[in-house]
């Protein structure tokens, strides 16, 4: 109580100044206002202070009656936010939230009659009427709801519209990380309707139906192709539209999933928009086991050549995903490469090698448009019978934090 009234001495105090006591002077000529209105023009002189106590200490500072005539600015719209609250708290009632934030579609009329104000006496210590709407709102809301404002990363973002008087709500999608295996060959990464089913929709189905959201997204560190299985943990992060639930069981999303047979991960956890960005641009290699079958028989000591595939290739976009990128030359660097013969025409080799590496390619060569390739450096052709993804070579501090609010080739 004593510094409340601190801060009223230290306001009228301020209001000595004859450039102030002017321009309250100005306001009130111009045509009746609200206390809000009228105090808003000063609400950059202190702080700590609501905007209808400025006003009222600006009256008495000039020695002003108040006005019964409606408010030539905001048309008494801030003696209003109880009624707007009680809407936007029903709206709110229907999404579970932790957090919201508080947004605005301004008046135009509104907003032309304060900067006309604005013109006659100036703004230099003024609030928009907007910010102040936003900041009453937001807190009639915390106070009902028990949620807690976070204007950087809200689960939903109220937004009122002044000329119309609705409330409509924005809603952040669910964000959730983790890392996938892929079980079997024969599935995109991501919803395609010449498939059947999906990673995408293995893993987002039943967290769309447990979050009652309207849609939901994919988005990998990277994919393999639809006949390659991914055996290591690939890392992803699912993204589901306009949730209606937030806070679900986690553990039995999981093992709903692993019971696919065909999908595995080992945890859902939440996490930030932020993090799709952070994803999409780590560029981690890869470890691969390609099973390669060759045109004729190789002796054990011709393998020895193998060896020089490792280092800087040479790879043209393939022919077989040349109708959907563009054609050029890439430079990728093989890490490792090792080899086992399983039969005279049959290798297994294992390979680490850079982000974006066409494995298949570097088998088969893909007539010319890899070099060097297995079917160089043997000197028989090679094709890739089978392809597995081992690693995704991603260090834990590399993969999106949810504590910190902040698309590849095919691999």
């Amino acid at each position: 109580m004593a510094e409340r009234a601190w801060r009223k001495t230290q306001f009228l105090e301020a209001l000595a100044d004859p450039g102030l006591r002017r321009r309250a002077r100005l306001a009130l000529d111009a045509g009746p206002l609200c206390e809000h209105c009228l105090g808003r023009l000063f609400g950059q002189v202190d702080s700590g202070l609501a905007n209808p106590d400025r006003g009222r200490l600006v009256r008495q500072a000039l020695d002003a009656a108040s006005s019964e005539d409606p408010c030539s600015v905001c048309h008494n719209l801030l003696d209003t936010m109880d009624r707007w609250a009680v809407r936007a708290e029903m709206a709110l009632r229907a999404v579970e939230s932790d957090t919201f934030a508080v947004g605005s579609h301004t008046d135009p009329r509104i907003a032309e009659r304060e900067q006309a104000l604005w013109d006659t006496v100036g703004n230099g210590t003024a609030e928009p009427y907007k910010q102040e709407f936003n900041r009453l709102l937001g807190t009639r809301l915390a106070l009902a709801t028990g949620r807690e404002v976070d204007l950087a990363h809200p689960d939903v973002l109220v937004l009122a519209d002044h000329r119309t008087g609705h409330i409509r709500l924005q809603i952040e999608p669910l964000y959730l990380r983790g890392r996938y295996r892929k079980l079997v060959r024969g599935m995109p990464q991501c919803r395609w309707k010449e498939w059947p089913t999906s990673i995408q929709e293995i893993i987002g189905d039943p967290v769309l139906r447990e979050a009652r959201g309207e849609d939901h997204r994919l988005h990998g560190c990277g994919r393999e192709d639809t006949d390659v299985r991914c055996l290591g943990r690939r890392p992803f992060i699912l993204e589901v539209r306009r949730p209606q639930q937030r806070h679900l069981d986690w553990s039995a999303l999981v093992a709903e999933i692993n019971a696919s047979g065909k999908v595995e991960l080992d945890t859902l956890t939440p996490c930030r928009r932020p993090d799709v960005a952070h994803l999409k641009g780590l560029r981690p290699d890869k470890t691969y086991r390609a099973i390669a079958d060759l045109a004729s028989d190789v002796p054990e000591v011709t393998l020895a050549g193998l060896a020089e595939l490792v280092g800087v290739i040479r790879q043209r976009t393939p022919l077989r995903v040349l109708k959907r990128r563009s054609n050029r030359l890439r430079r990728r660097r093989v890490l490792n490469l090792t080899w086992r013969q399983l039969t005279p025409r049959r290798l297994e080799l294992t390979i680490r090698a850079q982000a974006g590496t066409y494995i298949k390619e570097l088998v088969s060569g893909d007539a010319g448009r890899t070099h060097p390739c297995v079917t160089d450096v043997l000197g028989v052709p090679a094709t890739c019978a089978e392809l597995d993804v081992m690693d995704v070579h991603v260090e834990n501090d590399q993969e999106p934090n949810p504590n910190d609010p902040g698309g590849a080739p095919p691999g």
